[in-house]
């Protein structure tokens, strides 16, 4: 799984998906996560632009492991997520409507309006000078 990781910005952590092969594993990406869960509340921006869809294996050892750490996101994860297609922008937010996540997230077009998001979202937007 080819994932750029931006922590610079900390507490927002950009990931950026490259591609996903269908056998590739997940975990080196779910222990990041759990590195970040570990210090404290952040933002998450998945940039998922141009990368190709998770495997159905990938995906059940996503959500496998959301549920397992629900109350800790609860707790310290925002997320925004970053899609090409319309249809797949569509298609996650009705699966939220339909399965809520424990913590906040939404779905965008685009990065910028995606980190604005978080920043409100983590009361970080009057802190880093760009208004309300």
């Amino acid at each position: 799984m080819e994932v750029e990781f931006d922590e610079s910005a900390w507490p927002i952590v950009v990931a950026r998906w490259k591609r996903s092969p269908v056998d590739a594993d997940v975990t080196p990406v779910l222990r990041k996560v759990d590195g970040w869960l570990a210090r404290g509340r952040f933002g998450l921006l998945i940039d998922s632009r141009g990368a190709e869809a998770l495997s159905p294996e990938q995906r059940t050892r996503i959500v496998d492991h959301m549920k397992a750490n629900a109350a800790l996101t609860k707790e310290r994860l925002v997320q925004a997520v970053v899609l090409d297609s319309l249809v797949q922008r569509t298609l996650f937010y009705g699966v939220s409507l339909l399965s809520p996540l424990p913590f906040p997230n939404k779905v965008f077009a685009d990065p910028e309006a995606a980190r604005r998001w978080l920043e409100s979202e983590l009361g970080l937007r009057s802190e880093l000078g760009r208004g309300a």
